[in-house]
């Protein structure tokens, strides 16, 4: 018994209070009135949880490109406190223990493919195409130039984050735009 405890201590991930901050930030993000108003993500439980992705996929990204481990241990902390807000986030919404795994289940298959779609897209070079299927997909009818406008909001948010000091980002502090 004491070996397994010792074993899950060891394992720990050690990058889980910075990722912590960095989804807190995340989260200040996608709080932000300007991403349904200006640029027409849907004000609804979905709307919110696809811009989520979509900041927390450019984070990914952008620890990606370093090569380092550090950086893979980085977004899957980020990952694992990010679906555990989820969890709390669902109980919160009244939905009972049996039906949580039942929407987790659902949450997590959206989350990777909304990564595979978006790293496929800066890929191919439309990014459009990707925020239109996925970040607007529970639209009623979603406003092209609105779309157009929140590609370039993403890659510049992408490229905003390329040039943070990779240590600082690891130490939990990070930023979507200049202030």
């Amino acid at each position: 018994m004491l070996a397994e405890m010792l074993h899950l201590l060891m394992r720990r991930n050690p990058c889980k209070q910075m990722t912590r901050d960095v989804y807190a930030n995340v989260l200040v993000c996608v709080r932000q009135p300007k991403f349904y108003e200006k640029y027409g993500v849907p004000d609804t439980f979905d709307g919110r949880f696809d811009l989520m992705v979509l900041f927390i996929f450019l984070v990914f990204q952008r620890m990606l490109e370093e090569g380092r481990d550090e950086a893979l241990h980085f977004n899957q902390a980020l990952f694992d406190v990010c679906f555990e807000d989820m969890d709390q986030t669902l109980r919160e919404m009244g939905i009972g223990d049996m039906g949580v795994p039942k929407h987790m289940r659902k949450m997590m298959k959206a989350f990777n493919g909304r990564m595979h779609a978006y790293e496929q897209a800066l890929t191919d070079g439309d990014l459009a195409a990707a925020l239109r299927k996925n970040l607007y997909g529970s639209a009623v009818e979603a406003d092209e130039k609105k779309i157009a406008k929140m590609e370039v909001k993403a890659l510049e948010i992408l490229a905003f984050l390329k040039i943070q000091d990779m240590d600082a980002i690891l130490s939990g502090k990070i930023a979507f735009e200049k202030e």
